[in-house]
């Protein structure tokens, strides 16, 4: 087992470095069209710290130990960036992270409006850590989830019509659309929205006698009926001799289908920088309409997301290499802020890394990464109770329904409806007043600076710059230090041990902590 994960490592690390960097090149070329055309100063190359800290926490939700900064801004090989984007994808944090991403998008939750009650939400869940683990074809996940029949418990993939606040035609057409295609049906006129749910009306659910267990099948009365797809191709289904949920899918796993690779590259840039190229990432438009001509002209970020989706469909709907080639981009080694005059124009042109605070989720199991502490998670509504383990990390919970204060304070969404904005990253008032008078934050603070110092004789350069590659991913500037040094020796002689608490206490209130960069 060892040496079969050994293989799939160096074959994904083989795929990362050598095998794509001509589409790597491809990709850059396209992307430094955009900033040229939009006459943009050259934005300096993130440096190694915050790389390596940028991108631990998008892969894997972590931030690197000293040791992993010092070692690797002290690596001089030149595809150092690509081996740890390529070893970071076969951790488990990847899973994980993706399963998270999953579990909101596909509206993983036990109670009100979702309903899926806790055998299904474990089964469900499973299902997407299972996929990221084995790195399954996008198109295959796909085909499963929109043909699935059987016991929302025993046939995980059953859950995706199931996981539905509302189970009508028209519903299941919606968060279809939403999921695979990228739209909000909510935009179409009505006969359009009936034309498409077609594909959707035969599905039926019955209740079992095991408890809140559910069968998804298809309605065995015969009809035949006509659905259109959002590209205008009209079918004649004789149904159930003809599933038309196997019609649908067949049309949207296509190759040449122009919705089912875009919508998910759109997305998947989305979950690394914040904002899709087509931004909302699922809610793109149509032009013309939905039965009209469909991308008839490509702005810059549209043809790095256009390219980006051939990719993808070549790679047999590959996930990971899909990220191997955005992770390896230009984009994403950019540093975070460039001219000021010209930082709006930049980010929309990705020609800098957007600033974004962290997701609640990982924010608190950064928090508890650093300072040694983890929040409990419980479900509020008794079907049953449910009490996770202490020391699980937030981002591995499976169900919407369970949750801390926390966790709600900074955001965490409520997978209701599976759309994007439901998770919500603005800094708000309740939020700086948590982080600045928790008794929570405060006292591991407190406690911090000798966990890491562990008694050693350092001098205090040393010191600091140890609560900075903890904190922040990096070393202290000069100009951090002379502050510091002025702070210490305001103090009396009795209370300069305070300064260290004092710094790892601010240090976690920066907005450099609480955000991507």
């Amino acid at each position: 087992m060892k040496l079969l994960k050994i293989f799939s490592a160096a074959v994904l690390l083989c795929t990362c470095f050598a095998g794509y960097a001509s589409q790597v090149d491809e990709l850059d070329r396209l992307l430094k069209e955009n900033y040229k055309a939009a006459s943009l100063a050259p934005v300096k190359r993130a440096g190694d710290d915050i790389f390596l800290r940028r991108v631990m926490i998008n892969v894997t939700g972590k931030v690197p130990t000293i040791a992993e900064v010092r070692a690797f801004t002290a690596d001089k090989a030149k595809d150092k960036r690509s081996k740890l984007i390529a070893k970071l994808l076969d951790s488990p944090g990847y899973a994980d992270m993706m399963a998270m991403r999953f579990a909101d998008m596909f509206r993983i939750k036990s109670e009100f409006p979702i309903n899926l009650w806790p055998n299904a939400v474990q089964s469900y869940h499973r299902y997407f850590r299972d996929a990221a683990v084995q790195n399954r074809p996008w198109n295959k996940v796909a085909r499963e989830l929109l043909t699935a029949s059987g016991s929302n418990f025993r046939v995980p993939a059953a859950n995706f019509f199931r996981a539905s606040s509302v189970r009508t035609a028209e519903g299941l057409a919606k968060v279809t659309a939403l999921s695979f295609l990228g739209i909000n049906t909510d935009k179409l006129s009505a006969d359009e929205r009936k034309d498409f749910a077609a594909f959707f009306s035969r599905i039926s659910f019955k209740s079992t006698d095991e408890w809140k267990e559910e069968i998804v099948f298809l309605n065995p009365d015969p009809v035949l009926l006509t659905a259109v797809t959002p590209d205008g191709k009209s079918f004649e289904i004789n149904s159930p001799a003809v599933d038309p949920r196997v019609v649908f899918a067949d049309w949207l796993l296509e190759k040449d289908n122009p919705f089912f690779a875009r919508a998910f590259v759109n997305r998947a840039w989305h979950w690394i920088f914040g904002k899709g190229l087509i931004d909302p990432a699922d809610d793109m438009p149509l032009p013309k309409g939905f039965f009209g001509k469909l991308f008839s002209s490509e702005s810059g970020n549209e043809k790095v997301l256009n390219f980006l989706a051939s990719e993808f469909t070549r790679s047999n709907y590959d996930i990971k290499k899909l990220f191997c080639l955005i992770l390896n981009s230009c984009a994403y080694s950019a540093d975070w802020k460039t001219l000021p005059s010209e930082q709006t124009e930049a980010e929309k042109c990705f020609a800098v890394y957007p600033f974004r605070r962290l997701e609640a989720e990982v924010l608190v199991d950064i928090y508890s990464q650093i300072l040694g502490a983890h929040e409990s998670y419980s479900s509020v509504i008794p079907e049953p109770f449910t009490f996770l383990p202490k020391g699980s990390p937030a981002v591995t919970i499976a169900d919407g329904s369970i949750s801390s204060r926390t966790l709600d304070n900074f955001g965490k969404p409520s997978r209701d409806s599976g759309v994007l904005a439901e998770r919500n990253n603005n800094i708000s008032a309740s939020q700086r007043l948590f982080l600045m008078n928790s008794n929570w934050i405060y006292q591991r603070t407190g406690s911090l600076p000798w966990k890491i110092f562990k008694k050693r004789r350092m001098n205090d350069y040393l010191r600091t710059e140890e609560l900075y590659l903890t904190i922040l991913s990096r070393k202290p500037t000069a100009a951090e230090i002379k502050k510091i040094d002025k702070y210490r020796k305001k103090l009396d002689r009795k209370s300069r041990w305070r300064v260290w608490s004092d710094l790892a206490w601010a240090l976690i209130n920066t907005r450099e902590f609480l955000h991507h960069h």
